[in-house]
């Protein structure tokens, strides 16, 4: 019987999942492998490391999986579909290896080779959709620079600023407080770490969703305009591949989305107002089960 490896190579963890096409065997998380986060030395570490714990979970020898699919964010990168295909095969020597985009494991986990747009917001954003032509269509996703509206990252950026011109207008508002001590550091210390080479803006959105929770206003109006955002990415691909109308599923899946009621309810509300004949759902999605699926199909094809 084949042996399927799937992989989620996410921005904050690698997940993998080992089956055998009819069960799932095995299981492991570890330490993100994402080369523009950790480097390739540590990348190479992790995701190695995850991938041999995945085959002692499964109780199976990582040299006979015989089809391997990898989620991850450059997969449309060809120097880093190399990595991970050179990375994967000093663990799996003999593996068929196909590499798609995060956003594409994440969509087959949620609808399976189903219609419907996939929404996801963690370190970054994306929405994705496929049609009933099999069409696709995506919207945001273009890096933290210029793009990933309500993520992680953006939400936690935007809750900084407002503190900053709070100061500006010699107001203290709650937020300062929040941020400090996530980052555990004294007030004035913010503008520092804020404007680092790296700044750690996506570890913010946690608390930053737990302060609107607790009635805070700044932290509300953030969480508010995030869902908002990702509303707008969820409707301009319902306009790409559902021109002329129709019920559309909706998913959504990432930290962002999963972990506040602020954001999901803001979401709701403007994509009900944009586009009413969208069906939202709340489901728990795990990218990894898309990238097993994925690589169970390739293998029998």
């Amino acid at each position: 019987m084949s042996l399927y490896l799937g992989i989620d190579a996410g921005g904050t963890k690698t997940d993998c999942a080992i089956s055998n096409g009819a069960e799932l065997l095995g299981q492991a998380t570890g330490a993100s492998c994402k080369l523009a986060r950790v480097g390739k030395d540590l990348a190479r570490a992790n995701l190695q490391d995850t991938m041999v714990r995945a085959a002692e979970s499964a109780r199976v020898l990582s040299r006979d999986i015989q089809h391997v699919c990898i989620g991850m964010a450059g997969a449309s990168l060809p120097e880093a579909v190399s990595w991970a295909q050179e990375t994967i095969r000093e663990v799996i020597p003999e593996a068929t290896i196909y590499a798609a985009g995060d956003h594409v494991i994440a969509h087959r986990a949620a609808f399976g080779t189903s219609h419907g747009v996939l929404v996801i917001s963690g370190t970054g954003s994306i929405a994705f959709g496929r049609n009933q032509s099999a069409e696709t269509a995506r919207a945001g996703g273009w890096g933290p620079n210029v793009s990933d509206e309500g993520s992680a990252f953006w939400v936690g950026r935007e809750a900084v600023a407002a503190t900053l011109r709070a100061y500006d207008r010699g107001e203290n508002i709650g937020l300062m407080n929040v941020i400090a001590q996530h980052w555990r550091v004294a007030p004035e210390e913010v503008v520092r770490l804020a404007n680092a080479s790296e700044p750690r803006f996506a570890e913010l959105a946690a608390a930053v969703a737990s302060a609107a929770e607790e009635g805070d206003a700044s932290a509300n109006e953030i969480t508010e305009r995030a869902g908002r955002a990702l509303a707008a990415l969820a409707s301009a691909v319902i306009k790409k591949l559902w021109p002329d109308g129709g019920v559309v599923p909706v998913a959504l899946s990432g930290g962002v989305l999963q972990g506040s009621a602020s954001v999901r309810n803001a979401f709701r509300d403007a994509l009900k107002e944009e586009r009413p004949e969208a069906a939202v759902s709340f489901t728990h999605v795990r990218p990894v089960l898309g990238a097993l699926e994925i690589a169970a199909h390739r293998g029998r094809r």
